[in-house]
């Protein structure tokens, strides 16, 4: 039974309007980016299940977790102000042609959310939102185990290959370029829409909504008393 995923809520008020403006272009890319690989990965478990994709038990439960947890990014940066770009997303059939493919392709998309998150955190620092530079790296941080994780399934030797991650932009919103490139924007295969055709399946991850400094050491309530549903600004 899959379990549902939860959706983080905002932990830090919006930045101010001009300041929302400059981020806002990154938040969407993103966001997008996380949708993206949300539906392809359902799209090979789907695949998978119907015998036209072999995955093989080992890529099967990283990819599984993996979906889950690029969904939970999502939700974190619709609720720090993004919106995806596009809904719907076209899976070129080499990338799903076989087990290697995928996982090629997997790599890719992993770089581009690495270095994605490597760009927003060093947006969210220039505005001085302490919280949100701590989840962009956490999720970056998720993104690289994913990378790992794909390099051992497809053979890479060894597969944590880099002492610190690759840098590829030198702004956020250029993940979205990366996608098309990839052929997961505006592609000729016919467009699946987000989240693709399988729930997200949560079993045994855990961490699915983001913790930071500010949330963790604010005072705790006395027994008996409700909390407060609000955090305090860094």
């Amino acid at each position: 039974m899959a379990l549902s995923p939860q959706h983080p809520t905002p932990i830090t008020q919006h930045p101010a309007p001009a300041a929302q403006a400059a981020l806002q272009p990154g938040l969407d890319a993103l966001a997008t980016a996380e949708a993206a690989s949300v539906t392809l990965l359902g799209v090979a478990r789907q695949m998978a299940l119907d015998g036209d994709l072999d995955l093989g038990e080992d890529a099967e439960t990283v990819l599984t977790a993996a979906q889950c947890q690029d969904e939970q990014h999502y939700h974190a940066l619709v609720a720090a102000g993004g919106a995806p770009v596009y809904s719907d997303f076209t899976i070129p059939e080499a990338i799903v042609a076989d087990r290697t493919s995928l996982l090629i392709g997997v790599l890719e998309l992993k770089a581009i959310g690495i270095a994605g998150h490597m760009a927003l955190t060093r947006e969210w620092a220039r505005q001085g939102d302490l919280s949100q530079v701590e989840i962009s790296y956490q999720m970056g941080v998720v993104e690289a185990q994913h990378l790992s994780l794909a390099h051992a399934l497809v053979g890479v030797t060894p597969a944590n290959d880099r002492a610190f991650a690759r840098w590829l932009f030198a702004d956020p919103a250029e993940a979205l370029a990366a996608l098309r490139a990839l052929g997961l924007i505006d592609g000729p295969d016919d467009p699946v829409a987000f989240p693709g055709p399988l729930d997200r399946f949560c079993r045994g991850i855990f961490g699915l909504t983001p913790e930071t400094t500010t949330m963790m050491t604010q005072p705790r309530p006395a027994v008996g008393e409700a909390s407060s549903s609000a955090t305090p600004e860094p």
